[in-house]
């Protein structure tokens, strides 16, 4: 009986061990590469978090990067600087045996820092998804690298086969070649706007383009730049063979110039660079700066023939502002005539977002139980908080004081309150501080006979939110007519964080 347990045990296990083998081997194999640019090493610490998110593990196997690999990789990754190169990204993914790569990069956005990740499918070169988000330090990171998971995992997995899609290509901005000025230098280089900042845009905008669904986006930039480069060279070709035809016929060799044969027509830019990157169409964009205003204009041509087939342009100040703006020529790029109304939508979910998903704003409702360690010795506490600012709340709540702790005294008192605080962020929930007031209504009973006592008192208060589920706090209270006058609270309770758990 025992040996037919022992077997029956064995075989459970082995099936276990079989089933997870198969559910490994059949789900899709990611490399996450480490994140380039910021300071201090943000780049790498999220990506290093963001390898661990159960979301990540529950649908890709991921796969280390070895030693040997690492160093190739940290070597293409300096070649792409911050822009997403499929081409490169791909070579890496083939090296370590993936179906996506995860690559990302981090640069400084005014006051504040922005992360930029990306999804390339290794076999197709197509830039499957992408999550941008602006933070201000690595705590705030934290808060939303589960966020950028979920996005990231959600949309591969929705989005697994774009063979049907149109392909657009996606060529880098302030592309140059050594001694010669390119069509690219001529139609984005600014002195009043940066390429750094241009290529933040563009990348932005490709993720928005790729996350519409509409298009299949091919960020090629090493083999778009080589495209250029022989395009540029013919050009230089022809203006040298014109330039020696024109001496000639000023020589008078009119012979030469009869006998010389005629040009062949040069393909335009748009052409080479989309063949170049086995494209249907290529995304256009010119980029102008004058006295603080730049214009963002942005074009889907044709690759046969470079006829346009959707445009849109935009003004924006800071690059904030550029960045904020990226969504909305998407939405113009792809759906034009609805474009007003997505737009608004937009508006009103940046809206929310920014109110409720900053770290630095602590909005909830909560309920806690405290005691003053005098009469009341038991007081439960309902309250709530409004963050419009952030870095800051406003708590509203009310008191219910029970219990005297004198024999034959009886208490009850109700204390409602306002209180402003100052609040600090951490990765698990924050540390904050104010000062307020209410207005207290106690009665005491003594062997039947009461007593009611009415006034304002002033508070001051700190505290700690802690996982967004609990709060622990101190307020010391007083109405400042005796030393006597000052009591304390120190209460515990649960409490609901209002968060935006999908962005």
């Amino acid at each position: 009986m025992k040996e037919n347990l022992f077997v029956a045990v064995l075989l459970i296990i082995s099936a276990c061990i079989a089933v997870a083998q198969v559910d490994s081997q059949t789900r899709p194999i990611v490399g996450i590469l480490p994140f380039t640019g910021g300071v201090r090493g943000d780049g790498e610490v999220i990506a290093n978090i963001l390898s661990s998110q159960q979301e990540i593990l529950d649908a890709f196997s991921v796969v280390p990067l070895p030693s040997g690999v690492r160093a190739v990789v940290y070597e293409r990754l300096f070649q792409m600087a911050a822009f997403t190169d499929s081409d490169i990204i791909a070579e890496i993914g083939r090296m370590i045996g993936a179906d996506y790569v995860i690559s990302g990069h981090v640069r400084q956005l005014g006051n504040r820092k922005l992360v930029i990740a990306t999804v390339v499918c290794v076999n197709t070169l197509q830039l499957v998804t992408g999550y941008y988000r602006a933070y201000r330090n690595i705590w705030e990171a934290r808060g939303f690298i589960s966020s950028m998971a979920r996005n990231l995992v959600a949309d591969t997995l929705r989005r697994p086969d774009l063979g049907q899609l149109p392909r657009l290509a996606i060529a880098p901005l302030g592309t140059a070649v050594e001694g010669a000025e390119t069509y690219l230098q001529n139609h984005f280089a600014s002195s009043e706007i940066e390429s750094h900042d241009m290529e933040t845009l563009l990348q932005i905008l490709a993720i928005e383009l790729a996350n519409t669904g509409e298009y299949a986006v091919l960020p090629r930039a090493s083999v778009m730049r080589a495209a250029l480069s022989r395009w540029e060279i013919r050009v230089t070709d022809a203006m040298d063979a014109a330039l020696e035809r024109l001496l000639e016929l000023l020589l008078g060799d009119a012979v030469a110039q009869d006998e010389a044969a005629p040009d062949e027509e040069l393909p335009g830019v748009i052409t080479e660079i989309g063949r170049s990157a086995d494209a249907d169409l290529v995304f256009s964009v010119e980029i102008r700066g004058f006295g603080g205003i730049n214009t963002f204009a942005a074009q889907i041509l044709h690759t046969e023939d470079g006829n346009p087939l959707a445009g849109a342009s935009r003004g924006y100040g800071t690059i904030t502002d550029g960045v904020n703006l990226m969504a909305e020529i998407a939405i113009l790029l792809t759906d034009y005539f609805g474009a007003s109304g997505r737009i608004a939508a937009l508006g009103r979910q940046r809206w929310i977002a920014n109110m409720f998903d900053d770290p630095a704003r602590l909005w909830s409702v909560g309920v806690s139980v405290g005691t003053s360690f005098a009469a009341p010795w038991t007081i439960g506490t309902l309250h709530a908080t409004l963050a419009p600012l952030p870095f800051s709340f406003i708590r509203l709540g009310c008191d219910l004081g029970f219990i005297s702790g004198t024999e034959g005294m009886g208490y009850f008192s109700v204390y409602p309150f306002v209180h402003y605080a100052f609040f600090l962020p951490f990765s698990w929930g924050g540390w904050y501080i104010g000062i307020g007031g209410g207005f207290l209504i106690a009665r005491h009973t003594f062997y039947g006979l009461a007593d009611i006592r009415r006034g304002p008192l002033a508070d001051f208060t700190t505290g700690f939110s802690i996982n967004d589920m609990f709060d622990v706090s101190y307020t010391l209270r007083t109405d400042f007519s005796s030393i006597n006058a000052i009591n304390g609270k120190l209460s515990v309770g649960f409490t609901h964080r209002f968060r935006l758990r999908g962005m």
